[in-house]
C-alpha cells in the first residue's frame, strides 16, 4: 500500500520540530550554561550574566528552542489519542518559556540597601540614569541609558544614547568606561594668576613628585614644606640673603609672684641666664622648655615633639635657702596649686608659651616674579641654607641621600579631575562616563562617575549632575529595626543573617513588623523582599534586599504542573500500548501453533510486529 505523500508545509514543521534540531539546541544551551558556571566562579556574576544568561545569542537559542518545540507539537494535528500526552509536555514547555518572557518584559529585579535605623520609600533598579539639576529652579530633567553600551565591559565612544536638556543646556554622552578610577592633575589653564610648583625630594634618580600651592603646606615624604610666590623683586632678595629664619614669633613669657611682688621675664632670656629676683636674694632660671610635655617612664617629664600641644617649662630657683626646681604648664596654670607640698611658700608661677608663626618648616620653595626660583633648607628651625634652582636640575638637600628638584612650575595653575580606565572586570565596578555639556556659545567636556555627583556652573548658572541607578517609589515606607549574624559555633564565620524590618501601609491597615531571612522571604505590596547581603560600615551594619516582582511566576508554575501531567500521560501511554502489543503477539503465537497460518495470518502478524 503506498503512504499518502506529505504536504510541503507539513514537511517544513516536522524539519523545524525534529529530534535532532532540539538535540543541537539543548546541547548547545547546556555548554553555554556550563560555561557560564565556570565563569561566574572564576570572574563575577556580572560578567556571567553579560556574557551568557542576558546575552542576545543565548535569547535567540531559547527563541530557536520556542519554535522547535511548537513545530513539533503543530506537525502531528490533529491529536490521536496517544498524542494527548505528547501534545501536553509540549505545549508545557512552551508555557514555562512565556512565563520567563512575562517575567523578563514587565517583572520588577532590584535592591535596597539600608542601614539599621534608617527608613526607604524606594529601591533601585538595574537600569542606569543620567540626571541634571537646576540648583537655581531645582528644575531637574533625567533620561535613560538604557543601551547595551553601559553594561558591556569594554570602552565604548559615542555611545547610543538620548541627549539631555535642561532649560538651555545641553548634555551629550561622549564616551564610556566601565570601570574607571579617578585623580587630579594640574593644569596650566586658570585664567587668573595662580602659581605653582612641582617639586620632588628623593634620591638621585627617582623622583617623587608633588605640587606645591601657596599657603598649601605639603609633605615631601615625611619633611613638611611650602611654597611662597613674592611679586616683590626686594623682598625676595632679602630672603635669599637670610642666613637665619626670622622665626617672627612671640617670645614665651616666665611669671613669678611673692607676697605681692610680681616679676615677668621673656623665655628666652631665662633660657639663657638665671634671672635676679630684684630684692628677693633669689635668681630664676628654665631649664627645660618642652613644647609636648608628657609623662615618660619613671613618672618623669618628657617632650614628645616638638608640636606645641600641652608646653611647660621646668624652672630652677637659686637663694639664701637653697635651690627648689619647679613645673609651670602653659595650659593647665593651676597645676602648680595642687600640688603646694611640693613648692617653696610665699612663691607662685606661672608660664605664657611662645606663639611660633606657621612659615617655620624646613623646605621652603621661592618664585619670583621673573620666574627666578629658589629653595630654602631650614633644618633645624633657624639656620637657613638657600640654593637657586632650574627647572630639572637636582639640588643636595641637609638630609642624607636626598636630593631636591624643581619639576615645573605654572603661573596660572588649576586642578582638574581626570577620569582613566581601571580593570573592567573587577570585583566593585565603578563606571564614568564623559560628557559634554553645552550653553550657548560655552561648551566644555567633563567625567562623571557613577554614584559620585558632581556640580558646576554654566553662564552663571548652578548645575548638579548624576550618574546612578534608576529609583522606583514605593507605595510604602520600609524601616530596617535591627540586623542579626547568626555565627557557627566555636568560630566567627558568618552562617545565616536576616532583617526586622517594620513596613508603615496606612492602606494596608498601618504598620506592621516582619523579619527577612535567607531562607524566608517577605512578601508585601506586590514586591517579594529577599535577604540578599549585608556590610558593616561606621559601626553599623547595612542590610541589602533583594527586591522581585514576578508576574510570570503563576503561568512558569501552570506550565511545571502541565509538564508533569504530560510527563505522567506520556509515561502511561507508553506503558498501555506495550502490555496490549504483547498480548497481540502472545494470542497470534498461539493460533499459530494450533493451525496452520494462512495469508490472511501472516500479514495480521506483519501488523502487530509493525505496531511493537
Amino acid at each position: 500500500m503506498t503512504p499518502t505523500p506529505m504536504s510541503a508545509p507539513r514537511r517544513t514543521l516536522r524539519t523545524i520540530g525534529s529530534l535532532w534540531f532540539a538535540a543541537i539546541l539543548l546541547v548547545l544551551l547546556l555548554v553555554g550554561m556550563a560555561c557560564a558556571t565556570v565563569v561566574e566562579s572564576s570572574r563575577s556574576t556580572e560578567v556571567a550574566q553579560a556574557l551568557f544568561y542576558r546575552a542576545e545569542w543565548f535569547t535567540l537559542l531559547l527563541c530557536l528552542l520556542a519554535v522547535n518545540i511548537a513545530a513539533a507539537t503543530l506537525a502531528r494535528y490533529p491529536f490521536a489519542k496517544k498524542h494527548i500526552g505528547f501534545a501536553l509536555t509540549h505545549v508545557s514547555i512552551l508555557v514555562i518559556l512565556a512565563g520567563a518572557l512575562v517575567t523578563a518584559r514587565i517583572g520588577v529585579n532590584g535592591q535596597i540597601g539600608i542601614a539599621e535605623g534608617e527608613t526607604t520609600r524606594e529601591f533601585t533598579v538595574p537600569v542606569d540614569v543620567l540626571t541634571v539639576i537646576n540648583r537655581t529652579d531645582s528644575n531637574e530633567v533625567a533620561v535613560e541609558l538604557d543601551s547595551s553600551a553601559f553594561r558591556g565591559f569594554q570602552p565604548v565612544d559615542n555611545p547610543d544614547a538620548p541627549v539631555l536638556m535642561n532649560g538651555d543646556l545641553q548634555v551629550e554622552v561622549l564616551r564610556f568606561l566601565p570601570n574607571s578610577t579617578m585623580a587630579t592633575q594640574v593644569v596650566d589653564e586658570n585664567p587668573a594668576l595662580s602659581p605653582a610648583v612641582e617639586v620632588s625630594l628623593a634620591p638621585a634618580g627617582r623622583e617623587q613628585p608633588v605640587w606645591l600651592f601657596p599657603e598649601k603646606p605639603a609633605m615631601l615624604g615625611v619633611v613638611p614644606a611650602k611654597f611662597r610666590f613674592l611679586s616683590d623683586s626686594n623682598e625676595l632678595a632679602r630672603l635669599v640673603a637670610e642666613t637665619t629664619v626670622d622665626r617672627g614669633e612671640a617670645d614665651g613669657v616666665v611669671k613669678i609672684d611673692y607676697g605681692g611682688l610680681k616679676f615677668e621675664f621673656p623665655l628666652s632670656r631665662c633660657l639663657e641666664e638665671a634671672v635676679p629676683l630684684k630684692d628677693l636674694g633669689y635668681t630664676v632660671r628654665v631649664l627645660r622648655y618642652l613644647p609636648h610635655a608628657n609623662v615618660g617612664p619613671d613618672n618623669k617629664l618628657v617632650n614628645a615633639s616638638d608640636n606645641p600641644i600641652n608646653p611647660a617649662i621646668e624652672a630652677e630657683f637659686v637663694g639664701p635657702e637653697g635651690t627648689e626646681r619647679r613645673i609651670a604648664f602653659a595650659r593647665f596654670p593651676d597645676f602648680g596649686s595642687m600640688h603646694k607640698g611640693q613648692q617653696k611658700e610665699g612663691f607662685k608661677i606661672a608660664f605664657t608659651a611662645p606663639q611660633k608663626s606657621a612659615h617655620t618648616v624646613p623646605i621652603e620653595v621661592l618664585l619670583g616674579p621673573e620666574d627666578e626660583t629658589y629653595v630654602r633648607f631650614i633644618p633645624d628651625g633657624r639656620r637657613v641654607v638657600t640654593r637657586e634652582l632650574s627647572l630639572g636640575e637636582p639640588v643636595d638637600s641637609p638630609w642624607p641621600n636626598q636630593v631636591f628638584t624643581v619639576l615645573r612650575r605654572f603661573k596660572h595653575a588649576r586642578m582638574e579631575p581626570v577620569v582613566t580606565p581601571a580593570d573592567p572586570e573587577a570585583d566593585t565596578r565603578m563606571p564614568a562616563v564623559r560628557l559634554k555639556v553645552s550653553s550657548g556659545e560655552q561648551s566644555s567636556a567633563v567625567w562623571l562617575q557613577k554614584y559620585r555627583p558632581s556640580t558646576m556652573t554654566v553662564n552663571k548658572v548652578p548645575y548638579e549632575l548624576a550618574y546612578h541607578r534608576k529609583a522606583i517609589p514605593l507605595d510604602f515606607a520600609l524601616t530596617l529595626e535591627s540586623f542579626t549574624v547568626g555565627r557557627y559555633p566555636g568560630g566567627n564565620r558568618p552562617r545565616s543573617f536576616e532583617s526586622q524590618i517594620t513596613i508603615d501601609d496606612p492602606v494596608a491597615g498601618g504598620k506592621s513588623t516582619r523579619v527577612v531571612s535567607m531562607n524566608s522571604p517577605v512578601a508585601h505590596g506586590g514586591y517579594t523582599f529577599y535577604q540578599q547581603a549585608y556590610r558593616q560600615e561606621a559601626g553599623r551594619a547595612i542590610s541589602f534586599l533583594n527586591v522581585a516582582r514576578d508576574p510570570g511566576q503563576i503561568v512558569v508554575f501552570v506550565g511545571y504542573i502541565g509538564l508533569m501531567i504530560g510527563m505522567i500521560v506520556v509515561l502511561g501511554t507508553r506503558i498501555v500500548e506495550k502490555r496490549r502489543a504483547a498480548r497481540n503477539v502472545t494470542s497470534i503465537g498461539a493460533v499459530g501453533l494450533g493451525s496452520p497460518v494462512t495469508g490472511a495470518g501472516v500479514a495480521k502478524l506483519q501488523t502487530v510486529s509493525s505496531k511493537v
